[in-house]
C-alpha cells in the first residue's frame, strides 16, 4: 500500500521527470544503452517477470525496447521522447493492474510508479470519467490532470464514496490467482460507460462474481454480480473531471500537414511536394514560427515558443503522441500554447509561420516548402472549442501563402482578411477541407489532444 510519503515522492519525480531533470546520459554501456524514457516502480504481486509489463496511450500500445523485473521491481524503458498521459499496464493470471504517468521527458525516467490497489482504482475512476465524457486519456492535460490525481488520494484517505469504491478493490485484488491463463482478465478491465453512466464494460467480471460469492462491498452480505461495483464506479467517477478545467487564459493551437502524394492544394490540383526542399533518408517535418510583425500582441516568449523563424527546430510527430492522430499516416501534427488575448477588442496574436523537411539543426536551403513567403494565422478561436485549428498540405503555393499566392482568385497576396474559397479567412481558422475540395459543415476539432484545462480545485 502507497503511503502518503511514497505517494508525494512518486509525484514530485513524476513532475521532475516531465522536464528532463534526470537523464541516462552517465549510465554504463550495455547491450541496451540507447536513449531511453523509462518508467521505475514496484508491483502488487511478487516475483515480477519481464513480459507481464506494457505500456499504452489509452488506447494505443507503446512498445518498450527493454523490460527489466526482478521480485516486486520493473522497470518498463520506452524509446526516448516526450510522452504524456500514459498508462504502465501490469498483467499478472486473472488481474490486470494499471497505474497512470501524467508525462516523461526525453532521456527521463519517472520512478516510484506502484501497480497497486490505489492506483488501479485511479485508473478506473479516470477511464470511467473520460469515457462518459467521450474522451480520451491521450487528450487530458497532464498539469491539468495532477489536481484531479491529488483529489482522488485526498479521498482515498477519508470517509466516503471514494475510499469506499478503494475499500471493494482491497477486497476483489486479494483474490487473484497467478497460476490461471486465459485471454481476458476477470479483473481490472478498462471499464466503459456511456454518456448517462449506463456501463458498457465492466471492470469486474460478474461470472467471476458469481463463482467467488463473497461479501465485496462490505455490508455483511454475500454479492453475486458486480452491479455495486459498477454502480460505486460510477458514482465516484462523477466527481472529478480529470481533463480538468478551462482554462480562461490560453488557447491550444494546432498545425497538422499533410505530406502525402495525394494531398491537394487551394485549387485542387497535385502538389509537387519536392520543387523547393530535397528529400534523403533521415529527414522529418519540422515546424518554424514567429509572432507576425502586424500582431497587435506582442511577446518575446511566445515568439520563442514558436521558433523564432529559426528552421528546423520544432519537430513534429506523426507517431501517434503530443497531439498526433493517427501514427504513420503521413499527416504531421505540432501543438502550442498561446495567449486567448481579447479579439473582440482587437488584441490577439498573429502569427507566421511555414514547414520544413529537414533535420534538427539544418538551414533552410533544401527544406523549406518554399521560400521567401510565409503562412499566417490569426489566433482566434472561432468556433468556441478551446482550439484555434489549421490543416493545411505541404508545399501548397495556392492557399494560406501570403505573397505570391497561385490560386486564380487571389492577386497574388494573401492578407488577413483574405477569403478565397467562402470558408472563412485564410489568416482564421476556418471550414475549408482539403479532401473534398470545399467547404465543410464546422470547423475541425482536434482528436488526438485536448483543450488547455487548468487543475480544478473542488
Amino acid at each position: 500500500m502507497s503511503s502518503p510519503r511514497r505517494l508525494s515522492l512518486w509525484l514530485a519525480l513524476g513532475l521532475l521527470a516531465g522536464c528532463g531533470i534526470e537523464n541516462f546520459g552517465n549510465l554504463g554501456r550495455t547491450e541496451y544503452d540507447r536513449p531511453a524514457s523509462a518508467i521505475f516502480g514496484t508491483t502488487y504481486w511478487p516475483e515480477a517477470q519481464p513480459s507481464q509489463f506494457s505500456a499504452t496511450d489509452g488506447e494505443n500500445v507503446i512498445t518498450p525496447f527493454l523490460v527489466n523485473a526482478s521480485g516486486t521491481s520493473y522497470e518498463v524503458r520506452l524509446p526516448s521522447s516526450k510522452y504524456s498521459m500514459i498508462e504502465v499496464t501490469g498483467r499478472v493470471g486473472n488481474l490486470t493492474l494499471r497505474a497512470i504517468v501524467p508525462s516523461i521527458g526525453e532521456e527521463s525516467k519517472v520512478t516510484d510508479v506502484p501497480l497497486d490497489e490505489r492506483t488501479i482504482t485511479e485508473a478506473m475512476i479516470v477511464e470511467a470519467r473520460l469515457s462518459a465524457d467521450g474522451q480520451k486519456l491521450k487528450q487530458v492535460t497532464p498539469d491539468a490532470y495532477l489536481g484531479t490525481r491529488n483529489l482522488i488520494y485526498a479521498a482515498f484517505d477519508q470517509p466516503g464514496p471514494t475510499q469506499d469504491l478503494l475499500n471493494m478493490v482491497k477486497s476483489i485484488i486479494v483474490r487473484y490467482d497467478a497460476t490461471l491463463s486465459q485471454p481476458d482478465p476477470d479483473f481490472f478491465n478498462v471499464p466503459i460507460y456511456d454518456s448517462n453512466y449506463v456501463v458498457k464494460q465492466r471492470a469486474v467480471s460478474p461470472s467471476w462474481i458469481a463463482r467467488q460469492q463473497f461479501d465485496y462491498t462490505g455490508d455483511g452480505r454475500i454479492d453475486g454480480d458486480s452491479v455495486a461495483f459498477d454502480q460505486k464506479l460510477a458514482e465516484v467517477a462523477k466527481l472529478y473531471r480529470p481533463a480538468g478545467c478551462p482554462d480562461p487564459n490560453n488557447l491550444r493551437v494546432v498545425f497538422t500537414v499533410d505530406f502525402n502524394t495525394s494531398a491537394k492544394n487551394g485549387n485542387c490540383a497535385s502538389v509537387d511536394r519536392f520543387k523547393w526542399a530535397t528529400d534523403k533518408p533521415g529527414k522529418s517535418m519540422f515546424f518554424v514560427g514567429w509572432v507576425h510583425k502586424d500582431s497587435p500582441l506582442q511577446d518575446p516568449a511566445v515568439n520563442a515558443v514558436l521558433g523564432a523563424s529559426t528552421p528546423n527546430q520544432i519537430q513534429m510527430y506523426d507517431d501517434g503522441s503530443n497531439g498526433d492522430e493517427v501514427a504513420g499516416d503521413n499527416v504531421w501534427t505540432v501543438s502550442f500554447v498561446i495567449p486567448r488575448g481579447n479579439p473582440t477588442a482587437g488584441q490577439s496574436f498573429r502569427v507566421g509561420y511555414k514547414f520544413t523537411w529537414g533535420t534538427k539543426g539544418a538551414q533552410w536551403t533544401g527544406s523549406e516548402e518554399w521560400p521567401g513567403n510565409s503562412r499566417i494565422l490569426e489566433v482566434v478561436d472561432v468556433n468556441g472549442d478551446g482550439f484555434v485549428y489549421r490543416h493545411e498540405s505541404w508545399a501548397d503555393e495556392a492557399t494560406n501563402k501570403d505573397a505570391s499566392n497561385l490560386n486564380p482568385k487571389s492577386t497574388g497576396t494573401i492578407t488577413w482578411t483574405t477569403d478565397l474559397h467562402g470558408c472563412g479567412p485564410e489568416a482564421r481558422e476556418n471550414t475549408y477541407d482539403f479532401k473534398v475540395c470545399g467547404c465543410a459543415s464546422a470547423i475541425q476539432t482536434p482528436k488526438g489532444i485536448g483543450p488547455i484545462n487548468v487543475s480544478c480545485t473542488q
